[in-house]
């Protein structure tokens, strides 16, 4: 950065600014040597620093005092040069005023007409081109004031839209930021939970079944399958072992791995945050490109409107007046603004959201399906009754329990392991090599003291595996709901039952969504059909599927997308493939799982249920005032074209017009949605 660039800033809004920037935690500027000393996170080169730096404080960053300075000056001038016109007439002393005006016109933004006479030569003029060209007819029709508003009224509608969009952004940064990662650490061949900005290059990172891998490294022990579709874009999952490279991104489906860390901090998971709000602003709805492809084709009709214009009055005013009337800020804006309101909206309350199509999508939706376990109930289930085979205790089963869901992230499988903590019950470290995730069946933990085979799960996994000697435990096994199904060597050991509750603002949500036309609201979930219907009585669901595996669930959303746009509602691992095929997939809750997490259109971080319904509503609202935009751009527009093409208004007040509707666009668009 050069002095210039830093002068026009306040030694404290220098430093607040910089505080603002990715990656930087303080700075501080020195006023007698124009520097600028930063701290920022070790992990991030000097280059990713400066770039940071430069996006914030550079020379289109502030409206300084010497911008303001410049546009009275030349304001006066034209005014001046207005007055000379009509007392000397058209006399050299004037036309010289007249074109130092016009230099004084470019020097407000040379951009505007370089790239718009650059444009207009390579015959696809932009609305920069229009803009140029109405600047240059005015002051070679002897209308200096008129060119002036005209670069005035465009200049600040363009600083509005990118004050606007940059506030935009850097709130969308800075709350996804809030979220800190937490990495296991192997220390002294102990599992240690730190901070992802405190792992180093070189230590070796402990990864689990449905974790997002944070880092880039060679694999030191286990074996996973894994899905790299956010780094080969292909689907077919890989198999990983011992000596092969994993990336950051990427989901462990089943199995654990030990990573040496090779590349960390900006190189992964810092810029993966970035590559999410890139997709976020660049993956566009189909109403915001259709809008993208009609402003430019507005462009040449504008000039073709104004020609005509000419040949047919022969008044140079009338020609002019139409060329400063063009509709791509407008158009553009409608859906641009709005996008960036209703997502800045969505992340004050708590969702991440990937961009206009998934705005689009929301508002399209008509039969939202909840998965049930931590999506329709709290996620948080207890222990309500342990039934134990003869010969073994409680702590004995919930014992090998813990040793076999010590990795789990699923819900049931955390009521396992708090039971047994709260216990204080001791297990053995459970390897990578002896551990073995089924999707939507269960774990199969070998090793249990160095000899017993341990498995826990669903009464699918029982069956799969031919474990007898439940019906011993419980006449009515094959009945029970909310149940955690374990044994030891194909030998049943016992049947915990879980308790879950519905979240309690559920049924509220539910509601919601039908009053907003929802017209279906569907259940699905891997749980027994007693369980599954004991929950949805409570909320009034009656399309229930029970017993699913996740295959299971794609099938069905496959189906139900032959009629209508579908939002799938998930938190797990299993879920993640229905999220994925799904219209909408929206991830529930900070305990979601990375596959899921990345899988979805929608992050909701806290886990309230409500904002569902919220998305849904501000997504619909969203595209109702895009719309009312549009019309509102092409209806003053035209009508100021036509105004000027009669003689009823000049280019001064045409311009008026037209700025005055992008600008009343953005604010109108602010506002409806806040």
């Amino acid at each position: 950065m050069t002095k210039k660039e830093v002068q026009p800033w306040g030694k404290g809004a220098l430093e607040a600014c910089a505080r603002r920037a990715a990656y930087i935690y303080s700075a501080s500027y020195s006023e007698h040597t124009h520097s600028l000393l930063v701290y920022y996170e070790h992990q991030t080169n000097a280059e990713e620093i400066i770039t940071s730096l430069s996006e914030k404080i550079g020379p289109h960053q502030r409206f300084s005092g010497s911008k303001v300075l410049s546009l009275t000056g030349i304001m006066g001038l034209s005014l001046l040069t207005e007055e000379y016109l009509k007392v000397y007439g058209a006399r050299f002393c004037t036309r010289s005023l007249v074109a130092l005006n016009l230099l004084g016109n470019i020097s407000l933004n040379p951009h505007v007409f370089k790239k718009g006479l650059t444009q207009l030569v390579r015959l696809h003029p932009t609305a920069e081109s229009l803009t140029a060209v109405s600047v240059l007819a005015a002051h070679l029709t002897l209308q200096p004031l008129t060119a002036t508003i005209v670069m005035m009224m465009s200049g600040f509608s363009d600083y509005l839209e990118e004050l606007t969009s940059r506030q935009s952004h850097n709130f969308l940064y800075s709350s996804v930021r809030k979220n800190s990662k937490i990495i296991h650490r192997i220390e002294n061949d102990e599992v240690v939970d730190v901070p992802l900005a405190k792992v180093k290059s070189g230590e070796i990172i402990a990864f689990y079944t449905g974790e997002k891998i944070l880092v880039d490294g060679e694999i030191m022990a286990g074996n996973a399958v894994i899905n790299e579709a956010s780094i080969t874009g292909e689907y077919q999952a890989a198999v990983k072992t011992k000596g092969n490279v994993v990336f950051a991104g990427t989901v462990i489906e089943s199995g654990q791995l030990r990573v040496k860390a090779e590349k960390l901090g900006t190189q992964t998971e810092e810029a993966a945050i970035y590559r999410l709000l890139a997709e976020a602003e660049t993956n566009k709805s189909r109403l915001q490109k259709s809008a993208d492809a009609l402003a430019q084709k507005m462009v040449p009709i504008s000039f073709g409107v104004a020609t005509a214009t000419y040949l047919l009055t022969q008044n140079w005013l009338k020609a002019v007046g139409i060329l400063v009337i063009d509709f791509v800020c407008g158009v553009k804006l409608s859906s641009e603004i709005a996008i960036l309101a209703t997502m800045n909206h969505f992340t004050q309350k708590g969702i991440v959201i990937k961009g206009g199509q998934a705005i689009e999508n929301t508002a399209r939706v008509r039969e939202v399906i909840f998965d049930k376990t931590g999506t329709l109930t709290v996620g948080k289930p207890v222990i309500q009754k342990i039934l134990v085979s003869e010969n073994f205790s409680q702590d004995e089963l919930l014992r090998a329990g813990a040793y076999a869901e010590q990795h789990a992230s699923h819900p049931l499988g955390r009521a396992l392991m708090a039971e047994s903590e709260k216990r204080g019950l001791a297990y053995p470290s459970l390897q990578i090599a002896d551990e073995e995730v089924i999707t939507g069946y269960g774990i199969i933990a070998r090793n249990y003291q160095q000899k017993d085979t341990v498995i826990v799960g669903s009464l699918k996994i029982m069956r799969r595996f031919k474990v007898q000697g439940f019906e011993r435990i419980s006449e009515n096994y094959t009945e029970l709901s909310n149940a955690i199904y374990l044994a030891v060597n194909d030998k049943a050991l016992g049947i915990v039952l879980i308790s879950d509750q519905v979240r309690p603002a559920m049924a509220k949500t539910i509601q919601q969504l039908r009053n907003l036309n929802i017209a279906k609201i569907t259940m699905l979930t891997g749980d027994r059909g007693a369980a599954a219907s004991e929950v949805a009585e409570q909320l009034g669901i009656t399309n229930v599927r029970s017993e699913l595996l996740p295959r299971d669930k794609v099938d069905y959303i496959k189906r139900a997308e032959k009629n209508h746009p579908v939002m799938m509602v998930g938190d797990g691992l299993n879920d993640s493939a229905a999220l994925k095929w799904s219209t909408v997939g929206v991830a529930l809750g900070s305990h979601a799982s990375d596959a899921a997490k990345s899988a979805s259109d929608i992050f909701i971080n806290d886990g309230r249920p409500e904002v569902i319904s919220d998305a849904v509503y501000a997504s619909q609202k969203t595209m109702r005032v895009i719309k009312q935009n549009y019309a509102g751009v092409l209806g003053f527009n035209v009508s100021a074209i036509i105004l000027s093409f009669n003689g009823k208004i000049n280019p001064i007040v045409g311009a008026f017009i037209h700025n005055g509707t992008t600008i009343g666009v953005i604010l109108r668009s602010l506002l409806k949605l806040h």
